[in-house]
């Protein structure tokens, strides 16, 4: 886990924590679905350009080798 999974959670579980202060209601039940599924997206979308960004990486230091055995 990275410090921006840490800081979505700490957000998220800090709104889940505020709309408990009035009682329970179901649109709290809601809005807590609604940025639990956030947080999932926003997760995936950082592993997929963690992913991308490796592959990236990979495919310019496949590159170079095979620039340098040319040589």
């Amino acid at each position: 886990m990275d410090v921006k999974d840490t800081l979505r959670d700490v957000k998220t579980n800090t709104k889940e924590a505020a709309r408990e202060v009035d009682g329970h209601q179901l649109k709290d039940d809601v809005g807590n679905a609604g940025d639990r599924m956030r947080d999932d997206l926003g997760k995936a979308g950082d592993r997929m350009r963690d992913e991308a960004d490796k592959l990236h990486r990979d495919a310019h230091e496949t590159a170079d080798e095979t620039s340098t055995e040319r040589r």
